[in-house]
């Protein structure tokens, strides 16, 4: 499996970090809360590997998709724990991050796909001054985890080939809520992404 230089690593480390700085601004316009987020972990996976993360974050949780447009290849995966996706629509909502009893609805895959949505956007624009080129979203696809198969109904890699680079940022909000999101790159973009650049 091809491995990265530790100065690539650093720089889609720092991408990250600043994308998910943009992401966690638009979170917290959302929800009203202070988002912390963790130091990004990069590594160098497949799609088994990235289903594996997804089961292993457990059943009745919800992942959201969304991936790229046009000729810039990668995906991007939010991963909320059933509990929290109940949190984060209460705060949506001007609640105070209650969850409420009952099973998720499509009410709830509908907020949890426009926090997503609205997280991408900034992160999107973000990434475009960067790397000195346009990028842009799909629309988002939530789903439900409730057993393998829904994991594996997931569209983990939306382009060629099978070795991609990941990096995976944890966040929370003031002990209400967490979340975990997950960056996808197939190696010709991190080439580019790495190329293009420059680390502060």
């Amino acid at each position: 499996m091809e491995q990265l230089s530790p100065l690539d690593q650093d720089k889609m480390a720092e991408v990250a970090q600043i994308c998910m700085a943009h992401s966690a601004t638009s979170l917290n316009a959302l929800t009203r809360k202070v988002i912390t987020v963790s130091p990004p972990a990069v590594k160098v996976v497949n799609s088994a590997d990235i289903k594996n993360i997804v089961a292993a974050f457990g059943m009745g949780s919800v992942t959201v998709q969304i991936d790229y447009k046009d000729d810039f290849n990668g995906n991007n995966l939010l991963m909320f724990k059933e509990n929290d996706v109940k949190v984060v629509m209460d705060l949506m909502m001007g609640g105070e991050g209650a969850a409420a009893p009952g099973e998720l609805n499509e009410m709830h895959l509908s907020c949890v796909s426009e926090v997503m949505n609205q997280m991408m956007g900034a992160s999107a624009i973000s990434l475009t001054e960067m790397i000195h080129k346009t990028v842009d979203i799909n629309p988002p696809k939530a789903t439900l985890v409730t057993d393998q198969s829904a994991v594996d109904s997931i569209d983990i890699l939306p382009f060629p080939g099978n070795e991609v680079v990941i990096i995976l940022s944890r966040f929370e909000s003031e002990k209400l809520l967490k979340g975990i999101m997950i960056r996808i790159f197939p190696m010709q973009e991190v080439r580019f992404i790495c190329d293009n650049f420059k680390m502060r």
